[in-house]
């Protein structure tokens, strides 16, 4: 049986804390501890700049609420965007404000590592890629086999990982190709049926594996649902209890 993770957001403890100096709320949604998925729901406080670091998995940021700038013109994003990083792939430092909440979604723990860590600095992966789109400059498209379903791609499935968002009626069975190397599916609004649970947002499922997941049912008023799909890069990094990411898995464990 495949790995699926069904999680309802709005039954987790949330728990102020600090990193470096930045403020923040954080719920823990899913630690990582089994070598599953890891999932982390922030609210920073306004803040100029969040320091630069990286993690050892890729990772989706999902921005909820609020606005984030990065720098040297990478994006200036405000709700609803998605950033997407490999595993080792430095980005910031990054301004957030207008009431931030993010979602940060990893194939597994990832823990964290500042890049004035000049050890990190080698370990930086060259060839990593950066994604960043927000929601409103993709056009909707028509939904095949669902009447009045629509979709928009942030990460068109020919760069490697993948983000589309769904809006569809209630009642609505959502499908999506088998993930592969995994995949976690958001409710942004409305209210989706999983594993017999009925789910708000931003409660999420991740899925993995090389069949397709049973369909997600929508609510009786609809669902609006994000697809974070991983390629291959979900395999690479991690946290391995040697070297570097022993450090990275300890400053996580500090900062949630």
């Amino acid at each position: 049986m495949q790995p699926s993770y069904i999680v309802d957001a709005a039954n987790a403890p949330w728990k102020r804390s600090a990193s470096e100096g930045v403020s923040f709320a954080c719920q823990v949604l899913l630690s990582g501890e089994d070598g599953g998925p890891e999932a982390l729901r922030f609210r920073f406080d306004d803040c100029p700049s969040v320091y630069a670091h990286m993690h050892l998995t890729p990772q989706f940021q999902l921005l909820l609420n609020g606005a984030m700038d990065f720098p040297r013109g990478v994006k200036h994003l405000e709700a609803l965007a998605i950033h997407y990083t490999d595993h080792n792939m430095p980005y910031g430092p990054f301004a957030v404000s207008g009431n931030h909440e993010m979602l940060v979604l990893h194939p597994r723990a990832g823990g964290i590592i500042s890049m004035a860590n000049l050890d990190a600095r080698r370990k930086i992966n060259l060839r990593g890629r950066l994604f960043a789109a927000l929601a409103a400059d993709a056009e909707w498209q028509t939904l095949p086999d669902i009447h009045s379903g629509t979709y928009k791609f942030l990460i068109p499935p020919g760069f490697g990982p993948a983000a589309v968002v769904t809006q569809t009626p209630a009642h609505a069975a959502l499908t999506m190709p088998a993930p592969e190397f995994g995949r976690y599916e958001v409710v942004l609004d409305g209210s989706v049926i999983m594993g017999g649970q009925e789910i708000g947002p931003p409660g999420f499922r991740y899925v993995r594996g090389e069949q397709v997941a049973e369909p997600l049912m929508t609510g009786d008023n609809g669902a609006t649902v994000a697809f974070l799909t991983f390629d291959r890069d979900a395999l690479e990094g991690g946290i391995t209890g040697e070297g570097l990411s022993v450090e990275a898995a300890e400053a996580m464990a500090r900062a949630i």
